[in-house]
C-alpha cells in the first residue's frame, strides 16, 4: 500500500512502490487537496524527490478549480514537462500560472526532445549500431549549435538560425580534416533536425511552421568529396591479390564481396545486411533492400530498394555462398563510427595496398569502379543510376560526368571498346 505522511494535520504527497496489473512501479499519491489523486512515475530519469518537487510546483501553479478536477494523467504529463524545462520557463509559469487547457505554456527544451527522440530512434532491434552512432554524433553538432545560437526552446528557434547552420558548420570541423564541410553531411544534419522538430509536434503540440523549407546546401566541387574510381589494371591486380590471399587463408569473404561490389555497385550498407532472399534466381534480380531498411532518411539513395539482373558472375557468387558467411575475427576491436563490413576489410585491405601499391582501397571506390566502367562502356545514365540506387539521375551525372566518355589514349571508339570488354569480364567471364 502506498505510505502517507502527514504534516499539521494535512496529508503531503508521497511516493512509494506498488504492484500494477502484476508489475513493480513506482505512485506518486497526494491527498493534500482533499481528494486520492494518484499517478504513476518512473525514476529512471528523475529521481523521486525532484517528482515530487515538480508535483508540488504544478499543483501550486494551477487554478484551485483546475487542482480539485485536474486528473493523475495530466498532472503527471505537466509534471514531466515541469521536470524538462528551463529555470527561466519555470519562473515564468509559477509567476504567471499554468493552466491544464493550455499547458503547452511549460515548452520541454529542445535539448530534452532532442534526447527524448534520438532514445525513441536508437530502441534495440530497430536501427542498426552505425546508424545509431551517426544519428548520435548528429544531435551532438545540432545542439552545439543551438547553444552557440542560445536557442533553449522550440519557440526561440528562427528560420535565421537554421540559414546561418552551414557557414557555422564550415567553421567547426569535428573529424580534424581540412576544408569545409561537405553538403552531403550537413544536408544530413539539418534533416535530423527536421526529424526532431516532426517528433516535437507529433509528441509535444509543437506548431509545424515549416523552418527548413528550402534551406540546403547546393552540392558543388568543393564541399562534395572526390571518389577516384580503380582503373581497369588496378581493379584485376587487386582482385587478384585478394584470390590470393583467399587460397592462402581460405577466407573467401572479402574476396567475394568486392567483386560482388564492382559488378552491382552495391555501397557498405548493403553489403553489410546482405542476405540469400536478396537473389531472386527464378526472376533473375538481385533485389537490393528486399524489405524496408529503417533509418534511411537523409541519404542522397533514397530509392536504395532497387533491381539489378543477375549476371553470370552474381550467379556464381550467390552459389558460392562465401558473401554470407563471413568468418569471425580472433583480435581487434571494432570502430564504433564503422559499418561492420568496413572494419571488417580495414586491416586485408591496408595490406592489400602495402603489396600491391594501390592507395584508398575501400568500398566506395569498387562502387565508383561499377558506376564509371559501365558508363564508360556505353550504358545510359538513367540504367546505372538506376542500377546505383540514386534518387535523382542528377545526382549520378554530377558525380560521374567528368569519367561518362572521358578522353582516352585508344580514342572514343577504343575506350567503348576497351571498357566494354571490361564489363563483359566482371560480369559474364570472371569464373570461366
Amino acid at each position: 500500500m502506498p505510505s502517507r505522511c502527514q504534516v499539521k494535520g494535512k496529508f503531503v504527497p508521497s511516493i512509494s512502490k506498488t504492484i500494477i496489473d502484476g508489475y513493480k512501479c513506482h505512485r506518486l499519491t497526494d491527498k493534500s487537496s482533499g481528494r486520492n489523486l494518484r499517478y504513476s512515475v518512473k525514476l529512471d530519469k528523475y529521481t523521486a524527490k525532484q517528482w515530487l518537487q515538480a508535483h508540488n510546483a504544478v499543483m501550486q501553479s494551477i487554478s484551485p478549480e483546475e487542482r480539485k478536477n485536474a486528473t493523475g494523467r495530466q498532472i503527471r504529463e505537466l509534471s514531466e514537462k515541469w521536470l524538462a524545462s528551463p529555470k527561466e520557463v519555470k519562473a515564468a509559469a509559477v509567476a504567471s500560472g499554468i493552466s491544464l487547457n493550455l499547458n503547452a505554456q511549460i515548452e520541454m527544451s529542445l535539448k530534452s526532445v532532442f534526447e527524448e527522440c534520438i532514445s525513441d530512434f536508437c530502441r534495440p532491434g530497430i536501427n542498426s549500431n552505425n546508424i545509431i552512432d551517426k544519428a548520435k554524433r548528429q544531435s551532438r553538432i545540432l545542439q552545439e549549435f543551438l547553444e552557440a545560437k542560445n536557442v533553449k526552446l522550440y519557440g526561440q528557434l528562427k528560420r535565421e538560425h537554421i540559414a546561418a547552420y552551414p557557414e557555422w558548420r564550415n567553421a567547426k570541423r569535428f573529424d580534424q580534416r581540412i576544408g569545409i564541410t561537405s553538403a552531403d553531411t550537413v544536408n544530413k544534419e539539418l534533416n535530423r533536425l527536421a526529424a526532431v522538430i516532426k517528433y516535437g509536434v507529433k509528441y509535444h503540440g509543437w506548431q509545424e511552421r515549416y523552418l527548413l523549407d528550402g534551406i540546403r546546401v547546393k552540392p558543388t566541387t568543393e564541399n562534395t568529396k572526390a571518389v577516384r574510381p580503380f582503373e581497369i589494371s588496378e581493379t584485376k591486380a587487386i582482385l587478384a591479390w585478394l584470390y590470393a590471399n583467399a587460397e592462402i587463408t581460405g577466407n573467401w569473404y572479402l574476396h567475394d564481396m568486392a567483386l560482388l561490389a564492382a559488378c552491382a555497385g552495391l555501397e557498405a550498407k548493403a553489403l553489410s545486411l546482405l542476405t540469400p532472399e536478396w537473389f531472386k534466381l527464378d526472376l533473375g534480380i538481385l533485389r537490393v533492400f528486399d524489405k524496408l531498411v529503417s533509418g534511411v532518411v537523409d541519404a542522397k539513395t533514397q530509392n536504395r530498394t532497387r533491381d539489378i539482373p543477375l549476371t553470370a558472375t552474381l550467379r556464381k557468387i550467390f552459389e558460392r555462398g562465401y558473401v554470407f558467411k563471413r568468418p569471425q575475427k580472433k583480435k581487434g576491436k571494432v570502430a564504433k563510427s564503422a559499418t561492420s563490413v568496413k572494419d571488417y576489410a580495414r586491416r586485408t585491405f591496408a595490406r592489400c595496398e602495402a603489396e600491391t601499391g594501390i592507395a584508398d582501397v575501400n568500398w566506395h571506390r569498387f562502387r565508383h569502379t561499377c558506376a564509371t566502367a559501365r558508363l564508360s562502356a556505353g550504358w545510359q545514365l538513367i540504367r546505372v543510376s538506376r542500377m546505383l540506387g540514386h534518387s535523382n539521375v542528377n545526382t549520378t551525372a554530377s558525380h560521374y560526368a567528368e569519367y561518362d566518355l572521358s578522353a582516352s589514349p585508344a580514342g572514343f571508339e577504343g575506350m567503348i571498346k576497351v571498357y566494354g570488354d571490361f564489363v563483359r569480364w566482371l560480369d559474364e567471364g570472371y569464373f570461366s
